[in-house]
């Protein structure tokens, strides 16, 4: 009911959230401010990642890995060499 009066009385834009720029989003990350997504059951970044990497000229400088049992010391490692050589690092839950 509430997003139905907000429609009527405001707009659409409201209440409907903006479509995912991740071109935005990387330029408003620095080498100290990463990007940290919260993402919603089922979605998933990865291959708009690995393409947006690609036309950064990131797409061989590139790791991920899937979060799970035993899997926090790979990542440990994973972030720190993506600090220590630049490459990008995503971490999946």
């Amino acid at each position: 009911a509430v997003q139905d009066f907000i429609s009527h009385h405001l707009g659409d834009r409201f209440i409907k959230p903006p479509p995912f720029d991740l071109a935005t989003s990387y330029r408003d990350s620095t080498p100290i401010t990463p990007l940290i997504f919260v993402l919603s059951a089922g979605a998933d970044p990865f291959e708009e990642w690995k393409k947006f990497a690609d036309t950064m000229k990131m797409g061989k400088r590139l790791a991920d890995i899937s979060l799970g049992q035993g899997q926090g010391p790979r990542a440990e490692r994973l972030l720190r060499e993506g600090m220590e050589t630049g490459m990008w690092v995503l971490l999946q839950n």
